[in-house]
């Protein structure tokens, strides 16, 4: 019988959120303008500092929907695929690469599961190597920009009812299934599968797998995905500049 893996995305695969990560590609894109940059991160900083129970995942999830609402999907989409040798590939956990490529090597599916947008996940899933992706749901309008509405947010609970669901659609044994996350709010998933891992677990979660007894990693390095050309002068400096730029602005705004 097909077994799957679920991976988490944020802080799991990668080693930060992957909305903070495109934030510099996002202003370029004009999707965003600096201050909103720097909103988004305020909204996600708890998170990536301690990690976030249900309720300020849900926050988050109302944050963002404000933030994308008039966003047009389909170019979102193709931002975060132009973005992603210079913004993704760097930050992910070369531990993580090897763990996906171990369950492929096997036989298993490999499933992202997000709480980041699906046109932003999707991207990055297919990158990955990823077989599978389960991500939130945006409301999208006649002209194919976002309402501002979530329709499915795809974490905690939620997150592990799209995983059931899709186990028991493709007929997969979830006792036979692995998981991985950052979050207790993954606890829903964890608990579903019958091989649970806390990866860089919040303090919460780190509580959680030792009460259960479930496997505790530490990922710590990052490497692109493939090996790639030397990117030139100009490819490393935009993103500097970006990077430099919101981070002089956080440091501003939070002066005044």
């Amino acid at each position: 019988m097909a077994r799957a893996a679920f991976f988490d995305l944020d802080k799991t695969i990668l080693d930060t959120s992957s909305n903070v990560a495109l934030s510099g590609p996002f202003i370029e894109a004009g999707l965003m303008n600096r201050r909103t940059a720097i909103a988004s991160v305020l909204v996600q900083l708890p998170y990536l500092l301690s990690g976030a129970d249900e309720s300020r995942m849900e926050q988050m999830a109302e944050a963002m929907g404000r933030m994308g609402r008039g966003w047009n999907a389909a170019f979102l989409e193709a931002t975060v695929e132009d973005a992603l040798e210079r913004t993704i590939e760097p930050v992910c956990y070369a531990q993580a690469l090897r763990r996906i490529a171990y369950h492929k090597s096997v036989g298993d599916v490999v499933v992202i599961a997000s709480a980041s947008v699906e046109q932003v996940v999707r991207p990055i899933a297919t990158m990955l190597g990823a077989d599978e992706v389960l991500a939130s749901q945006a409301s999208i309008d006649e002209d194919g920009c976002f309402t501002g509405e979530m329709t499915h947010f795809n974490q905690a609970q939620g997150k592990a009812d799209a995983c059931a669901q899709l186990a028991h659609a493709r007929g997969w044994d979830l006792s036979q299934c692995s998981a991985y996350s950052d979050s207790v709010s993954d606890a829903p998933l964890l608990r579903l599968v019958g091989h649970p891992y806390a990866v860089n677990p919040d303090r919460a979660l780190r509580d959680l797998a030792e009460r259960e007894g479930w496997p505790t990693l530490t990922f710590m390095s990052t490497v692109r995905v493939l090996p790639r050309r030397v990117p030139t002068a100009a490819k490393i400096a935009v993103p500097f500049m970006a990077g430099v730029a919101v981070g002089a602005a956080v440091s501003a705004l939070l002066r005044h």
